[in-house]
């Protein structure tokens, strides 16, 4: 009895305090009905039956209104100062939801034991007996029983029932996301027929916004609005739909305010702050992110600003346009096998290149000690001035013929690689020419002491 004498802000927080924390149990015992197909025959004549019924009974509720609207119209004649609406409301008014619920009985807890027990012997997939058709024999043995005996064996009884009534209205199905769904949808449901029915009793207005709390959850985010006032509220004075309203509070759910939209001027900043990389693509994009470009359409992957015929662009925009060509997000196997085969072929080039440079430096050891010998002898002997010039003598050092081709980024229809632009060094202005070494500081010093 105190439960139900407690005060109902305080049973409001101990319900807040369980939803959650318990996890909800199966509270009845259904059996399985025999599925009945229909023909398409019976499913069109069974829906037309639905829709005369339909109709019959939108046709006599508003028959009902048409009288209510007339005796209400007659009661307004009678008390004048009274409106229309006002009388409607007086009339259409009930009380709703109570403050508290019924306490569980002894013989409603008896009764559950009974029951229990009856249909404990029922076999699997057998419908099981109901309270109507076993009351008399559970009311034979509740008679005959005494009152010390009734408390002492329901006690119980009763603590696991207010249990299951609380693992009812207040458990979550853990792993079963779906019946969560299920759950959520037919809730919102009725909590959206009772505000229809308070607004048109009372003209209150309301904005009801329904989102998941997880990705886990299937829940499309729902929004209610109770008029077209609600809704012109939303569009006038917040500048939103109830449609885009929600799908922020169910980004904003779930990623945080990270994923909330942003307003225009911010998204503009950012969609032009994005550039796409043409030169060098598989360092800026493919490293990164894993992604390739598979069915370029022309045989050299570039910028479409310096494409200069009119149907290269054409081609082009029509594979795109068609999804013909498109991006290609690589998985992580994929992407690890694409950088180790980066990393081996730059090992490679290098290894190349290393080999080219000792090539080239004993080729130049070998032409200084000719050089040397040939100092030694007497002139006219082809060394002289007028000869020709050593190949160590100035010469730089030779390009290496390797050349080092990234792994497959792009390609065309039928995979073939599409050669891509990779950005070279500027040469400078002064490349092979002699250059002075620069004085440092102590050496300027020095100088300017001399000239004093």
């Amino acid at each position: 009895m105190a439960r139900k004498n407690a005060p109902a802000l305080q049973r409001l927080l101990d319900a807040c305090r369980k939803a959650g924390s318990i996890t909800r149990k199966a509270w009845r015992v259904r059996t399985k009905r025999p599925a009945v197909r229909f023909s398409a025959a019976d499913r069109k004549e069974k829906r037309l039956r639905r829709l005369e019924k339909k109709t019959t009974y939108n046709a006599a509720i508003n028959e009902i209104h048409k009288q209510l609207r007339e005796a209400a119209a007659e009661v307004r004649s009678r008390f004048p100062d009274h409106t229309l609406e006002r009388v409607i409301t007086d009339v259409f008014q009930s009380q709703r939801l109570k403050d508290s619920s019924k306490d569980i009985s002894r013989y409603s807890a008896f009764t559950s034991l009974q029951m229990r027990a009856l249909n404990a012997n029922t076999p699997e997939g057998q419908p099981r007996q109901k309270v109507n058709q076993l009351s008399h024999i559970i009311a034979e043995k509740w008679r005959g029983m005494t009152e010390e005996e009734r408390v002492a064996a329901m006690e119980d009884e009763i603590v696991a029932l207010r249990e299951r009534r609380e693992n009812k209205e207040l458990g979550m199905w853990h792993n079963a996301d779906v019946s969560a769904t299920h759950d959520s949808s037919m809730t919102v449901s009725r909590v959206k027929e009772e505000l229809t029915r308070l607004a048109a009793r009372t003209g209150d207005e309301c904005i009801l916004v329904v989102t998941r709390g997880s990705l886990s959850r299937f829940r499309p985010p729902e929004t209610y609005c109770s008029s077209e006032k609600s809704e012109s509220f939303l569009s006038t004075v917040m500048k939103t739909s109830g449609a885009d309203l929600a799908m922020r509070m169910d980004a904003f759910m779930v990623l945080g305010v990270e994923g909330v939209a942003r307003n225009h001027v911010q998204i503009l900043t950012e969609m032009k702050s994005k550039k796409m990389f043409y030169t060098n693509f598989e360092d800026h994009v493919t490293r990164p992110f894993g992604i390739i470009i598979k069915n370029w359409p022309l045989k050299e992957f570039k910028n479409p600003s310096s494409i200069s015929t009119r149907a290269d662009v054409s081609i082009l925009w029509n594979a795109w346009e068609t999804g013909t060509a498109h991006f290609y997000m690589m998985t992580r196997e994929e992407h690890q096998a694409w950088e180790q085969k980066q990393d081996e072929a730059l090992v490679e080039a290098r290894g190349r290149l290393q080999g080219v440079r000792e090539k080239h430096a004993a080729e130049q050891t070998v032409q200084e000690e000719r050089s040397g010998e040939e100092e030694d002898t007497p002139a006219g002997g082809g060394g002289g001035e007028g000869g020709p010039p050593h190949a160590g003598e100035g010469n730089p050092p030779p390009t290496p013929t390797t050349t080092f081709v990234h792994a497959t980024v792009v390609t065309d229809a039928s995979g073939v690689a599409v050669h891509s632009h990779s950005r070279t060094r500027k040469k400078r202005s002064d490349a092979g020419k002699p250059r002075k070494k620069r004085k440092t500081n102590v050496s300027r010093s020095q100088e300017g002491g001399a000239e004093a």
